[in-house]
């Protein structure tokens, strides 16, 4: 059986990547009905310290990971390197003696402790005094109701607030305000503001070299002359170009030999992800290393489904589908100034019903949103089990790039 792994970010309030939360489960056979949440932790945990590369799922952060009563009780743990791991008490977990000896020696050990989807009550002190962390889910606890809660949790304690299921700018801005240190939700794969500025000249150039990298055909002097116009673009194709992953003796000094030594199918793709990452440098890089997730496990899913779209063509898709959120304008006056296809343009309007599906599939799995219906029925059952595989190829993909650019 399968161990399926998401992650989802947690930025700190410059809105750099802090860590992950990893969300998991074995297999996807009718909504998981025997498995527990001790059985579903130990898998996640073994899969992704033994199975997978830790870097690979981790990025070098740390993981945020739910234990039940159960793992704490037994001092699970203890089995992992501390130095990676956040243990998530969840929110049903009492503090009764089993628990607040096993905290006790689990923070003796050098182990941060978070408290998952806090609603206080008194009961709760000695666990507040043993954690470094405490989650609050501001759907069940809205900000406008923690005033009070804060006043009692954090006199005399030295303790890290984190906001989860912040889904807007606003409430980002509230929660920061109001003291949360990180931040955890969709808030940033969303336009901050649909602005009413024009495009910049910078930003025309970089669409058109998009625009220009996703023809069937594409014109290689024309790249090469749009390449040379735009200085941050020229010096990351020639680092990439000249990194270890290629393992080249002799250096690439010129734009033309670097394109030839590429060749066509990589040459698109490194443009197109550096034209997205460049378009607005104040964005997270989460926002652009997801866009190249979500591209890779479109491309990656497009060779095993029947759809209009070339694997090329999904890959761009799934790239740009966040650009209105990276540009912070709407979609559809964003694609007025490149010059993509109309079958594309319509996928990333959402006019298009395969991409449409196939895009929250994808999601959905990024999401850990594994009670998509998609998944319940059975169709694309061999597809849905390569899913972890797709996932994991396209993480180390997007951290390949942003570590050789």
């Amino acid at each position: 059986m399968k161990v399926f792994v998401a992650r989802q970010p947690v930025f700190n309030s410059r809105k750099k990547i802090f860590g992950y939360e990893l969300l998991f489960r074995l297999g996807l056979e009718n909504s998981f009905p025997d498995i527990d949440g001790s059985t579903a932790t130990s898998s996640v945990l073994s899969s992704t310290f033994f199975s997978f590369e830790l870097n690979d799922i981790l990025s070098g952060k740390p993981g945020l990971i739910n234990f039940t009563r159960d793992l704490l009780v037994k001092q699970t743990p203890l089995l992992f390197p501390k130095e990676h791991i956040i243990i998530e008490v969840l929110e049903d977990i009492e503090p009764e003696p089993e628990i607040m000896h096993a905290l006790e020696l689990i923070k003796q050990q050098g182990f941060r402790i978070a408290l998952d989807d806090f609603v206080y009550d008194n009961k709760f002190d000695g666990m507040i005094d043993l954690c470094d962390m405490i989650k609050f889910d501001l759907m069940a606890t809205p900000l406008d109701t923690l005033e009070p809660v804060f006043s009692s949790v954090l006199e005399d304690r030295n303790i890290t607030l984190l906001a989860e299921k912040v889904e807007t700018h606003e409430e980002f801005e509230q929660a920061k305000a109001m003291g949360f240190d990180l931040f955890q939700g969709y808030f940033f794969s969303k336009p901050e503001v649909l602005s009413k500025q024009d495009i910049s000249s910078g930003q025309i150039t970089k669409l058109k070299l998009a625009s220009e990298a996703s023809r069937e055909d594409p014109d290689l002097e024309n790249i090469e002359s749009l390449i040379k116009k735009d200085v941050s673009v020229s010096f990351k194709l020639l680092k990439f170009i000249n990194s270890a992953y290629f393992q080249r003796r002799a250096p690439i000094n010129t734009i033309k030999d670097a394109i030839t030594f590429l060749g066509i199918d990589e040459l698109k793709k490194f443009l197109n992800v550096v034209v997205v990452s460049d378009l607005n440098p104040g964005k997270p890089n989460e926002l652009i290393r997801s866009s190249v997730i979500r591209a890779r496990m479109c491309e990656r899913c497009g060779s095993m489904l029947k759809t209009k779209f070339s694997t090329d063509e999904l890959f761009v898709i799934g790239l740009f589908s966040s650009m209105d959120a990276i540009m912070d304008m709407p979609m559809d006056k964003i694609l007025e100034s490149i010059a993509l296809s109309d079958r594309i343009k319509d996928a990333l309007l959402g006019r298009d019903a395969q991409f449409r599906q196939l895009n929250s599939v994808v999601s959905s799995f990024e999401q850990g949103n594994w009670t998509h219906q998609r998944f319940q029925t059975g169709k694309d059952g061999k597809l849905i089990q390569e899913l972890p595989t797709f996932y994991m190829d396209a993480l180390k993909m997007a951290d390949s790039f942003f570590t050789a650019t």
